[in-house]
């Protein structure tokens, strides 16, 4: 009876021990999502970025990347879902609004590209500025 409680016990601290090594932060999600995508394995990538959002739904570039996949898969309403969504958490993030310009040029929304692609050129205008006054 104490070998079964042993061993019982083994592989209950085996199976905890495995789900953490297993359990990836947020950001984590993201770099393999990232590696992924790099590789060409986009369905992967889908998968990561889903799991980085799952484990932070704030996760700006989890939702950055999984636009970038909607839109490789053609999903633009998708796409275009989580590009507002990384903006409405940083707007900010000026890659984002480049992306979603692109997801609207794609759908055929030229207004709303040139609005997003206007937004982009602001931020990128202002980021350079600012990176340009701190070299010494």
């Amino acid at each position: 009876m104490n070998q079964l409680l042993l061993k019982l016990f083994t592989l209950i601290l085996a199976g905890m021990i495995l789900t953490q090594c297993a359990d990836m932060s947020s950001a984590e999600y993201v770099q393999e999502g990232i590696e992924h995508s790099k590789d060409g394995q986009y369905n992967s990538a889908k998968t990561s970025f889903l799991k980085a959002i799952e484990k932070d739904p704030k996760n700006i570039d989890g939702h950055y990347g999984l636009g970038g996949i909607y839109n490789l898969e053609k999903k633009y309403n998708e796409a275009e879902k989580a590009f507002k969504s990384a903006i409405q958490l940083d707007p900010t993030h000026f890659n984002t609004w480049y992306s979603l310009g692109y997801t609207y040029e794609l759908m055929g929304k030229k207004e709303d590209a040139e609005k997003s692609f206007e937004k982009y050129r602001r931020l990128k205008k202002k980021m350079d500025s600012i990176l340009n006054k701190e070299k010494p």
